[in-house]
C-alpha cells in the first residue's frame, strides 16, 4: 500500500507541522514552508499516492493493512481507521492517502493551536493541583506517550420551520374584605417560526470514548482550513467509520430537541404545554479533522488504564486520574486523628 511522507525541498527531511509557528518546518535543516507551498506540495503528494494506489488495484483488504514507510523502506501494520501515523523503525510521520481520499476525504481541519512542550506544560500544571494524584503519573517516561491525534467529527447545519400547538394556562389571585377570588383561564396556543442550528457536533469515530472527546468541546470552528493532508505530518489521524447519513440522523433529532425547548420559551403563562413539529429544510454536514492530546496512563495493581485528553486548540482538558490510595487514606487517618484529639480536648476543657 502507498504512504505519504512530506519530504523538505532542501534537504530531503521530513516535514512536521509546527502549531507555535503555524507553519510546516524540516526537522533537519530547519526550512519553513507556507500553508500555500504546502498545500501545493500535497496536492503533488496525493496525485503520486492516487497514481500508486491505480497500479496495485489489490484484492479486497482486511482489517489490519500494511504500508511500506518511504524513508527507509520498513513495513508499517496499521488498522482500518488509522490515516496518519509515525513509522516504527526510523519515526517518520507518514500520512496513508488513501485512507482519506474520495467519500473519506475531510472537508477541513482545524490545525493544532498547542505544540507538544506547551500541551505537556499545561498538563503538568493541571495535575500538580490534584493533590491525591498517584506520584508515578508525573515522570517524564509518561509524557513520552503524550500523542498529538486528529479526530473525526461531523457538523452539521440545520434550518428548518417549527409549529407548537398547545396550552397555556394562566392564573391570577384578587381578594377584598370579604373575599378572595381565584381566576384560572385556559388559551390555546398557536406558535410558527423558523430555526436555525449550526455546527450540531457529532463524533465520526466510534471507537472514540465519547465522555472524553465531549469533554473537551467546544472548538472555534471559525479556525476550520480546508483539508490538506500535510497537517496530518507529524501527528497521528483516524478517518471516519460513522456514515454522514448517521450523523445527519443523530443532528436532526438534537435539532428537534432544540426546537420544543425553544418554541416554549418566552411566554407569559404560568405554565404552557403542547406538542412541537419541527421540519427540516436544508441539512448540510461537512466532515472535519479536530486536534487532539491524548495521555494512556496504565496504573494500579490491575494495570487498568486511565485516559486524558486535552483540546489542542484550545487547551480545554478532560480525562480520568489515576489516585493514590495510600495517600488518601492517610489523609483520612490524619484528619480522624486530628478531629479526635480536639474532641478530646474540647470534651476536657468543658469538665
Amino acid at each position: 500500500m502507498s504512504t505519504m511522507t512530506f519530504k523538505c525541498p532542501c534537504c530531503g527531511g521530513y516535514l512536521e507541522f509546527d502549531p507555535s509557528l503555524q507553519k510546516f518546518k524540516c526537522l533537519y535543516c530547519g526550512q519553513l514552508l507556507s500553508e500555500e507551498e504546502l498545500r501545493e506540495e500535497s496536492r503533488k503528494r496525493e496525485n503520486e499516492s492516487e497514481a500508486a494506489q491505480a497500479e496495485e488495484k489489490a484484492a479486497p483488504q482486511e482489517k489490519l493493512q500494511t504500508y511500506q514507510c518511504q524513508m527507509c523502506g520498513a513495513e508499517i501494520v496499521t488498522d482500518d481507521t488509522t490515516a496518519a501515523t509515525r513509522c516504527y523503525f526510523c519515526h517518520s510521520p507518514v500520512v496513508l492517502h488513501d485512507r482519506l481520499d474520495d467519500e473519506f476525504r475531510p472537508d477541513g481541519v482545524i490545525p493544532f493551536q498547542l505544540d507538544k512542550a506547551a500541551a505537556e506544560e499545561q498538563f503538568l500544571a493541571h495535575i500538580k493541583k490534584k493533590r491525591f494524584l498517584d506520584r508515578d503519573f508525573f515522570n517524564s517516561a509518561q509524557l513520552e506517550m503524550f500523542s498529538g491525534v486528529y479526530y473525526p467529527w461531523w457538523y452539521t447545519d440545520v434550518d428548518g420551520t417549527a409549529t407548537f400547538d398547545g396550552e397555556g394556562e394562566h392564573t391570577s389571585v384578587t381578594s377584598t374584605p370579604n373575599y378572595i377570588t381565584t381566576t384560572h383561564r385556559v388559551f390555546h396556543v398557536d406558535r410558527q417560526g423558523k430555526l436555525s442550528f449550526r455546527n450540531i457536533a457529532r463524533k465520526a469515530l466510534t471507537k472514540a470514548d465519547s465522555k472524553l472527546s465531549d469533554g473537551i468541546h467546544p472548538y472555534d470552528v471559525s479556525g476550520v482550513k480546508p483539508y490538506a493532508s500535510g497537517y496530518l505530518s507529524g501527528f497521528l489521524a483516524e478517518k471516519r467509520d460513522v456514515s454522514e447519513a448517521d450523523a445527519r440522523e443523530q443532528s436532526l433529532l438534537e435539532a428537534n430537541s432544540h426546537a420544543a425547548s425553544l418554541m416554549k420559551q418566552n411566554h407569559s403563562f404560568n405554565s404552557l404545554d403542547g406538542n412541537t413539529t419541527f421540519k427540516a429544510e436544508r441539512v448540510k454536514s461537512k466532515y472535519v479533522l479536530l486536534p487532539t492530546w491524548v495521555l494512556t496512563y496504565k496504573g494500579g495493581k490491575d494495570g487498568a488504564p486511565y485516559y486524558y485528553m486535552m483540546n489542542g486548540q484550545t487547551g480545554r482538558v478532560c480525562g480520568k486520574l489515576p489516585i493514590d490510595k495510600k495517600r488518601v487514606l492517610a489523609a483520612a487517618l490524619g484528619l480522624g486523628i486530628a478531629v479526635f484529639l480536639l474532641l478530646c480536648g474540647g470534651g476536657a476543657f468543658i469538665w
